[in-house]
């Protein structure tokens, strides 16, 4: 047995450990999620659970981690999208938050996955701020007169949308139609 066969194995124990988390914080919250549970779920030992992850807060950080990739790949393909500044804005940050959506739609226990969040702003920090600079910086080259403030409540109403709107349709079509509203506007001036 090689050290790649060992490395391959493991990687595949700790990506089938996350894929049971995202499924059993959907069922039953993170309140609901038990180390034992996680085991139970991604069809390992808890020897072996304890062995990739410390504790139930590490798994939590591992799926946060695997997401904010997702969430980063989904607005950067936004962004490099064709149209204007608006649309390339609107399909970025309805891409991100989508996503999310669709990672927690249906879920009985999606407000309190959401507001893990807060828990763990430190991990989003870095997305979040590339996010906010990204969208001033086309807002600048597209000619908004305070593009960072019209960055900043752009990425917060994209944000309070998806808080607050059920199915991930509607969030991207939300986000989509509030980027139009506040951003066409302000380019046209």
């Amino acid at each position: 047995m090689t050290d790649s066969d060992t490395d391959g194995r493991t990687f595949e124990k700790r990506r089938r450990i996350v894929q049971a988390a995202w499924r059993v914080a959907r069922l039953h919250g993170l309140r609901g999620m038990t180390m034992e549970a996680l085991a139970r779920e991604a069809g390992v030992a808890k020897g072996t659970l304890y062995a990739q992850f410390a504790d139930k807060d590490a798994v939590i950080g591992a799926v946060i981690d695997e997401m904010l990739v997702e969430l980063g790949a989904a607005f950067a393909d936004g962004m490099a999208g064709e149209g204007s500044a608006a649309e390339r804005v609107g399909a970025a940050l309805a891409g991100k938050y989508g996503v999310v959506a669709r990672a927690l739609e249906g879920s009985p226990h999606a407000d309190e996955v959401f507001d893990a969040h807060h828990r763990f702003a430190q991990r989003f920090e870095a997305l979040e701020r590339k996010t906010e600079s990204e969208v001033a910086a086309a807002l600048t080259a597209a000619g908004a007169a305070e593009p960072a403030m019209l960055a900043r409540v752009v990425v917060g109403a994209a944000n309070g949308v998806a808080r607050q709107m059920a199915g991930a349709e509607a969030v991207e079509r939300a986000i989509r139609l509030v980027c139009r509203r506040l951003i066409e506007p302000e380019i046209r001036a």
